[in-house]
């Protein structure tokens, strides 16, 4: 009997060390469930702000879209066409407050992309714009085609930042979303 008893007590020992060894496992495995989350926490995080920027993006596109359909005379004339490296006007040049006094359909034009541009610039990261204009062709319609251009910091492939001597820094990625613009006679 004392065999038997020395038996159990052995087994009681070890058992209370699997305790401890089956506590630990569970800890780390909570760790990597948690640390899984908050991974994709932060990526749900970035999707979502890529998101934004996009529909952003096409709100920007559809007013300058609806700018060029209320001025015809203007639009069909190519006065809506923006190099993407556009610069605003200069110091001194004062473009028409068609709010307040009436304009014609050029200046109206001008003061639509001047305000069209300032609120692409704002809104998105890095942005820039561009109007390419090309004229009517026998049955076919003069037509604009709308770009914008926004550039997002985000983590490289895999999760990783990419290094830049030593300093760890967000990868540029860029994002483009394009509208063609029929201008229809009236």
């Amino acid at each position: 009997m004392n065999r038997t008893h020395c038996g159990l007590a052995a087994r009681r020992a070890n058992q209370r060390g699997s305790v401890m060894v089956e506590a630990l496992v569970s800890i780390v495995v909570t760790s990597l469930a948690m640390l899984a989350s908050a991974a994709l926490a932060i990526n749900a995080a970035k999707v979502n702000q890529t998101g934004r920027y996009r529909t952003q993006a096409v709100a920007l596109v559809n007013d300058i879209a609806e700018r060029i359909d209320a001025n015809f005379t203007a639009s069909g004339a190519g006065a809506y066409a923006l190099a993407v490296d556009y610069t605003p006007p200069q110091e001194g040049v004062v473009l028409a407050d068609c709010g307040a006094t009436l304009c014609s359909p050029a200046q109206h034009a001008a003061a639509d992309l001047a305000a069209w541009r300032s609120r692409v610039v704002n809104t998105l990261p890095q942005a820039s714009a561009q109007l390419i204009y090309t004229a009517a062709a026998g049955a076919t319609p003069a037509r604009y085609a709308i770009t914008v251009i926004w550039i997002e910091r985000s983590l490289g492939h895999g999760g990783t930042a990419r290094t830049n001597g030593g300093d760890v820094t967000a990868a540029a990625e860029s994002f483009t979303y394009t509208a063609t613009k029929a201008v229809s006679p009236r």
